[in-house]
């Protein structure tokens, strides 16, 4: 019976901890049906691939990219499937591995039981901040899986710890870590170093195999980034610089200002679960997880903002799950009790209905109707970093049918010579429907100039998609008096530049 019972967790425990994220994850997408949910899910993945797909892409630009999750999207659709469909199945799965692995990393690495292994997984994939990681941060999500794959694999103390075969593995995993996503490479690479450092320090075994593991994923990194400034929409920017629109959203005027953002940041996700974080974190002394934070907390720090400084405070959401999970089995062993319920139950109580409450609204509510946590005149003064709703991509779920309607309209009216005006949020839509060769894209700046310098090249008909005045998202409520509305879907019109 003790066999079958050991066989048991073996095998339900981590099911569950793969199949739990993946349903949860599945929720927005089946509520968002037929359309994509993420801002860089239709922002950035749609016209990349789309663009890779018509256009093909070059050796140079393919390793600048970090292409595996591309790669894998390109594969999906070559093989028949919808690159909607593919990109509406892929989340979930990789929210479901994503916990798989984590319960991996608990019990191969750390050698944790099998209930503290899925607990940590639960809170690792569960919690709010987690879930707004997987709304859109893709390729940053497949990057952790393979990160925790080789956390685990560099943690090991079976028999094949020892073997060549456990650092031919491990190197793999870390170059494809390197191909999913840079910030998670720079991650890696410093937890690695910082883990060389301290055995050297400790004098705890050989280092050699652990830094020959590792070359190969420096070599691979060395050429994405070498090759990254031919990535049109990859910048890495430092200050506090005003002058691009994109950096308004962003930008801080002082490294003051952008400390008193970060700290806020810092609070709002994780206040509520901040005292099993610091018990957890003065008790758990697993290096890698303490040094995966330090490095955290020092990236939030530089005055970056491209990628945003404030990202790598959401990576805090994964070693954080594990100081709590850690926490909770220590509470468990005092006797306090409260009404005849032991401590560790009730916190325990605590912890699911943080996570039903906090979950249940970013998933459940729409962006028109926010929960109160997530809304922008409560609590959110982050909404360019945790939405208000994960039932949205660039648009809401509310205007995507008038999106696809006005760009439809748009396809049967417009002639082969006119050009369409497309920001950030509506470049993916634009490609779906029109030839890449008729949208140009001005990002995040005024589409006035660009139409202005068009016009002046010759160009007759310059057209522009946005929502219909005093509507308009990202800072832009109105459009210029220079484009007058022609068609109007809801709140989504089509502008004619005069």
């Amino acid at each position: 019976m003790k066999k079958n019972l050991s066989l048991n967790r073996n095998f339900l425990f981590p099911l569950m901890a793969f199949l739990i994220p993946l349903i949860v994850r599945a929720i927005p997408e089946v509520l968002m049906a037929p359309y994509v949910t993420g801002f860089d899910t239709m922002g950035h993945y749609v016209p990349t691939t789309f663009l890779w797909l018509n256009g093909g892409v070059d050796l140079w630009r393919f390793v600048a990219t970090a292409p595996l999750f591309y790669s894998i999207v390109v594969f999906f659709v070559y093989s028949g499937g919808a690159l909607t469909t593919v990109l509406k199945i892929i989340p979930p799965l990789l929210h479901g591995f994503l916990g798989l692995s984590v319960y991996g990393y608990a019990k191969r690495g750390l050698d944790w039981s099998s209930g503290k292994s899925m607990l940590t997984a639960l809170l690792a994939t569960l919690y709010f901040v987690a879930l707004r990681v997987s709304w859109d941060m893709l390729r940053n999500e497949l990057a952790l899986i393979l990160f925790f794959v080789a956390l685990m694999l560099l943690n090991m103390k079976d028999s094949f710890s020892v073997s060549w075969k456990r650092y031919l593995m491990l190197s793999f995993t870390m170059c494809l870590v390197v191909l999913a996503h840079q910030l998670i490479s720079v991650l890696m690479f410093g937890v690695i170093g910082l883990t060389v450092i301290f055995k050297i320090i400790r004098k705890q075994g050989k280092i050699g195999s652990l830094i020959t593991a590792s070359l190969p994923s420096v070599l691979v990194f060395l050429a994405i980034f070498y090759f990254t400034p031919t990535v049109a929409e990859y910048r890495l920017i430092f200050g506090f610089s005003q002058t691009d629109g994109w950096l308004s959203l962003f930008g801080f005027s002082s490294y003051g200002s952008m400390l008193a953002s970060v700290a806020g940041f810092f609070l709002y996700c994780f206040l509520p679960l901040l005292p099993l974080i610091m018990l957890g974190a003065k008790r758990l002394g697993n290096f890698q997880l303490n040094a995966w934070v330090l490095l955290c907390v020092i990236g939030a720090l530089i005055p970056m903002v491209s990628p945003s400084n404030l990202r790598w405070l959401m990576m805090l959401s994964y070693p954080f799950a594990f100081y709590i999970s850690d926490a909770l089995s220590r509470i468990k062993l005092v006797s306090w009790r409260r009404f005849g319920i032991p401590l560790h139950k009730s916190i325990a109580a605590y912890l699911l209905l943080v996570l039903l409450i906090l979950g249940s609204g970013l998933i459940l509510s729409t962006p028109e109707n926010p929960a109160p946590y997530f809304n922008t005149q409560v609590y959110n003064g982050f909404v360019y970093q945790i939405p208000t709703s994960l039932l949205q991509n660039t648009v809401s779920i509310a205007d995507c049918s008038d999106t696809a309607n006005a760009l439809e309209w748009l396809k049967s009216n417009m002639s082969e010579d006119s050009l369409l005006l497309s920001h950030r949020a509506f470049y993916g839509w634009a490609l779906s429907s029109l030839n890449s060769n008729q949208v140009i894209l001005y990002e995040y700046d005024n589409p006035e100039d660009t139409a202005k310098i068009l016009a002046q090249e010759g160009h007759n008909q310059i057209y522009l998609i946005w929502w219909i005045n005093g509507k308009g998202w990202y800072g832009q409520p109105t459009v210029s008096s220079s484009f007058g509305q022609i068609y109007r879907s809801g709140k989504i019109a089509i502008y004619n530049y005069t």
